[in-house]
């Protein structure tokens, strides 16, 4: 397909555009050009990615038609101060969510803890935040979102996991391009990065209202540390709160190893 590149650089927020037909990782490309001197937030786009990579060490299978970048933005010239990095994950995801809902209305579109995006129940798109050793100090934010890549031809193990945006989106209206997917997400990215660096309690209502795991069991593990309880929420610091047989636990960071479904769902 053809990509819109013109618009996006247009569009005036990102100021450096790096587009490649294939790459292994978005993100590991960007953390091996972090130091990259031209004006930032860079984007780092490509075509097909052939080792898409989630948080630890879990991989992040995508076929083609999905969209995959990374975006590369200076924190301390967008005024985000180091001690809001950890929020940053389920801003983005708030972003994420805002940006595809309109696309699929009828779906409910969820923020799954810290870093997945749902749509009626199943995993939809994911999000991967680094910190790459660069002087000045710079975030990378790795995106994938299945929107062409449909749940029907994934791996068998996958597709009950799984779905993509022309799974969801009415046949009258056709499936949107990964331009206009692209588009709407870096729009509402800029938004809620400033909303960050201006008003970061403003976005915690949004946060909790998309939690995917409120009202369920959930088990985590942060790696030091096994948590299972009934998830609250998300607090205004990005942190998942979970009432354990202990008594309620904030966890600021960590893995969802399992969840029960909602009690009153069927």
């Amino acid at each position: 397909m053809n990509w819109d590149l013109e618009a996006i650089q247009t569009a005036g927020w990102v100021q450096t555009l790096d587009y490649l037909e294939e790459l292994g990782s978005t993100n590991d490309h960007a953390l091996l050009t972090a130091s990259d001197n031209r004006p930032h937030p860079r984007l780092i786009l490509c075509n097909q990615q052939q080792a898409g990579r989630g948080r630890g060490s879990n991989r992040w299978s995508v076929t083609r038609g999905a969209l995959t970048f990374s975006l590369v933005i200076e924190p301390e010239s967008m005024g985000i101060p180091r001690e809001r990095w950890p929020t940053l994950s389920v801003a983005v995801g708030g972003a994420l969510c805002a940006a595809i809902q309109p696309l699929i209305p009828e779906a409910d579109v969820r923020l799954k803890w810290p870093n997945d995006v749902y749509a009626n129940g199943r995993k939809l798109g994911g999000i991967l935040v680094e910190v790459p050793a660069v002087t000045p100090p710079r975030l990378v934010i790795g995106i994938g979102v299945n929107v062409l890549n449909s749940a029907t031809t994934a791996p068998e193990e996958l597709r009950s996991r799984m779905v993509a945006l022309c799974d969801l989106q009415a046949t009258t209206t056709g499936t949107s391009s990964r331009s206009v997917v692209l588009a709407a997400i870096l729009n509402e990215l800029k938004q809620h990065l400033v909303r960050l660096e201006n008003d970061p309690l403003s976005l915690a209502p949004h946060w909790r209202s998309l939690c995917f795991l409120t009202g369920r069991t959930v088990t985590l593990d942060d790696g030091v540390r096994t948590v299972t309880g009934a998830c609250q929420g998300i607090d205004d610091d990005g942190a998942l709160r979970i009432y354990t047989e202990f008594g309620p636990q904030r966890c600021l960071g960590g893995t969802i190893r399992g969840y029960e479904p909602l009690k009153d769902s069927d």
